[in-house]
């Protein structure tokens, strides 16, 4: 059996649907970044989007013929397990709702992962970006989309995912990928009142802080639920005092694409500056529970 059918049915109805609504949602986001824009910049927008859509060359692509067809052919392959029996014993609706949730977690505790020594030689591409917006979103080392298809396909087929909402689920990661990177100054009020379930521009910010405890936070895609339960949500950051990036890698001279796109090859570097010194953690200037502006 095929494992990356990237011809399948299912992934050319994702192709016609999902594609060109994501570009329009991207476009939002773009015309909104930059009518609405909720940091400062510190380096020139050409010089970043130059950079991050010639990262995504690759990786986009990687995603589409290796992560997205592995979705369909892996849960294909698992179909005769007992664990995919006994998900089709379900009722529709309530089996829909579990392979979301599952999916959500999965999604969540692969973040995570990202984070940890061995990967994040890889996802250190993505954070160490000096700004955040839309295009941030799509900054992703090819190898990052490689490193996720056993968890992010494999494990779904294994517990009975139907291809079909993995691949619905994934629309919805790319959108909430995209929603949260960009640089959008939603009004605070309805912000504050979408943050304690959604992961929304301002706490996605604090995740990208140089701090390190504020960038092992609010880890989630779409659900804050995840964050929540695992301890790890964080509101109390106030934007403009957010330095975005990877302490490390300060000099915007030293991003080029090909420094980046072999940057998982080079040595593991401490959490500190060039010089040795540590981004101190910003004092708390609200309750924990309430989003700063």
């Amino acid at each position: 059996m095929n494992i990356f059918p990237v011809n399948h049915p299912l992934l050319k109805r994702f192709d016609r649907w999902a594609g060109p609504a994501l570009a329009a949602l991207g476009v939002g986001m773009l015309l909104l970044e930059t009518t609405r824009p909720l940091r400062r910049r510190t380096r020139p927008r050409p010089e970043r989007w130059r950079r991050n859509v010639l990262l995504a060359g690759p990786s986009l692509p990687a995603m589409r013929l290796t992560l997205l067809p592995a979705m369909v052919g892996l849960a294909r392959l698992a179909a005769p397990r007992r664990m995919a029996e006994l998900a089709a014993r379900l009722p529709q609706a309530p089996r829909l709702v579990l392979e979301v949730l599952l999916l959500d977690y999965l999604a969540y505790t692969w973040h995570r992962l990202l984070h940890s020594p061995a990967l994040w030689r890889l996802h250190r591409v993505h954070h160490s970006d000096l700004d955040m917006d839309l295009t941030t979103a799509w900054r992703f080392h090819f190898g990052e989309m490689l490193a996720s298809i056993p968890y992010r396909a494999g494990l779904p087929a294994l517990l009975g995912v139907r291809p079909a909402t993995a691949l619905g689920y994934e629309a919805v990661f790319e959108a909430f990928t995209a929603f949260q990177h960009a640089n959008w100054r939603l009004p605070i009020a309805l912000e504050r009142w979408l943050a304690p379930w959604l992961m929304t521009p301002r706490l996605h910010g604090i995740h990208h802080s140089v701090v390190q405890r504020e960038t092992d936070s609010n880890f989630g895609v779409v659900l804050m639920l995840w964050d929540a339960l695992h301890r790890t949500r964080r509101f109390d950051v106030p934007q403009q005092s957010i330095t975005i990036g990877v302490p490390a890698y300060p000099d915007p001279a030293g991003q080029t694409v090909g420094r980046l796109l072999t940057l998982p090859l080079e040595p593991l570097c401490p959490w500190a500056r060039p010089d040795g010194s540590v981004p101190a953690p910003h004092s708390a200037s609200l309750p924990l529970g309430e989003l700063a502006e």
